[in-house]
């Protein structure tokens, strides 16, 4: 191996550095990137969630919902109960849908 002058030397070295820099702050960027995604779908998740407190109706397919159900959705402050999994992901998707003003 030659020697190389210190400038040389120094020159590389700065170019490690801001290799190593850009890297670790790219890879801080994408973490914190993914935990803000997760945060947002957990928050999600417990404002969608909810027991039906009395008897109500689907809003998507109109048969008759049990007090106690646990397939719910909460758009507006209101707490909606739904028949299946499927009726609930319909309305989570559209809710103005299926909602009368």
């Amino acid at each position: 191996m030659r020697n190389q002058p210190p400038s040389e030397l120094k020159h590389i070295n700065m170019n490690k550095m801001k290799t190593i820099s850009i890297t670790a702050f790219v890879i801080i960027m994408a973490f914190t990137s993914l935990r803000a995604k997760e945060n947002h779908l957990t928050n999600n998740s417990k404002l969608l969630t909810d027991t039906l407190k009395k008897d109500g109706i689907d809003p998507v397919c109109k048969m008759k919902v049990r007090a106690g159900n646990i397939k719910t959705a909460t758009y507006d402050q209101l707490v909606y109960g739904f028949c299946s999994e499927s009726c609930k992901q319909k309305f989570v998707k559209e809710p103005a849908k299926y909602i009368k003003k």
